[in-house]
């Protein structure tokens, strides 16, 4: 009789702790996605935090603060102007980089049609037609959807600075409270403290090496590619090395196409100085994801390139650009995390 009361009693207890989750989640629906990339970034810094507090004798918050700004300032100042360079070239559509922009797409587009003519005369078969009305129709819906995009992210902008002050104000007190939040983990984990333990190491490195493998490493290739940009004098700097970070997450694709791309406009406009100068850029970008990752990740990655690209695209699918970080983070935790659940079951 007692064991029955007790045993109803604790359903109880993880029924109404449901109810109260499920409702808790609810309302706080709109901010689910900053919440999330808060925790991520958290376990993902926290031991860095830590180490150079330490090594620098210098105080916690502070180093908090300065991380914290050092993120706004990357994040925002590049979004910013990259944006702010879309609407500018809309809004003036006769300015001469513009105009530019405009005659190295068609320059490019001319080569690919011109190209597809030769085959044609190779083939016996008319290509280059049916292909010039596809990349008409590519560049008109291309444009359409740049247009759109930008409108919409001005038309968001209030509810994207409200989503930025939460992952910011949730990200700093994740920080300063690391140690009691790991402590209350332990305390109310339903599973042993052993495992918990290993489960909360696995976490933390499945988003350090989220963080420091995929946005340290892309946003050193995004720098290149856009210096090179600048150098050289080949596309706009904000917008080359905004588009090339995002690009660079994606495994698979990378940053390098984006520097070959512009190498090619380069050659196509008789640049050809500017062209080689492109390709050579874009070959150490490329190659620094090789060189930078290893020494981040602390060996090598077993996860199969295939895998780590629909992981990517398909959390880009369900939940937008925070999937370009959420997706990386949950394929590690899949293969870090479901060993330990499946081999040791005693310990649960």
């Amino acid at each position: 009789m007692i064991e029955s009361l007790k045993e109803k009693g604790s359903l109880i207890r993880w029924l109404l702790f449901g109810v109260l989750l499920v409702a808790f989640v609810f309302i706080n629906g709109p901010f689910l996605t900053p919440l999330a990339l808060a925790s991520i970034f958290a376990l993902g810094l926290n031991d860095l935090i830590v180490s150079l507090s330490r090594k620098t004798k210098m105080n916690h918050n502070i180093w908090i603060g300065l991380t914290l700004l050092a993120g706004l300032a990357l994040f925002w100042i590049p979004l910013s102007l990259a944006i702010y360079r879309i609407v500018m070239h809309i809004n003036e559509p006769q300015t001469l980089e513009t105009d530019r922009i405009i005659a190295q797409i068609q320059a490019l587009k001319d080569f690919v049609i011109n190209g597809l003519q030769k085959l044609s005369h190779w083939t016996g078969a008319d290509l280059a037609t049916p292909a010039r009305g596809i990349l008409e129709n590519i560049l008109k819906k291309t444009g359409e959807i740049v247009i759109a995009y930008s409108s919409h992210f001005l038309g968001q902008l209030p509810a994207i600075l409200l989503a930025s002050f939460v992952f910011m104000i949730v990200l700093a007190l994740l920080l300063t409270k690391a140690s009691k939040v790991k402590d209350f983990t332990l305390n109310y984990s339903p599973l042993s403290n052993e495992m918990t333990e290993k489960l909360i190491l696995v976490f933390k490195k499945s988003c350090s090496v989220t963080l420091f493998s995929t946005l340290v490493v892309g946003l050193i290739q995004a720098c290149l590619i856009g210096l090179g940009s600048l150098i050289f004098d080949e596309g706009d700097f904000w917008l080359v090395l905004t588009i090339t970070f995002f690009v660079s997450l994606i495994p698979v694709i990378g940053s390098t196409p984006m520097g070959y791309l512009l190498a090619l406009l380069a050659f196509l406009g008789d640049r050809t100085g500017s062209a080689i100068g492109m390709a050579v850029v874009a070959t150490i970008a490329g190659s620094i994801d090789n060189i930078i990752k290893p020494f981040m990740v602390g060996g090598k990655n077993n996860i199969s390139p295939i895998v780590a690209f629909t992981c990517v695209v398909g959390a880009i699918i369900m939940l937008g650009l925070p999937g370009l970080l959420i997706g990386p983070v949950i394929m590690n935790l899949f293969v870090g995390i479901s060993p330990i659940l499946l081999k040791d079951r005693s310990s649960l």
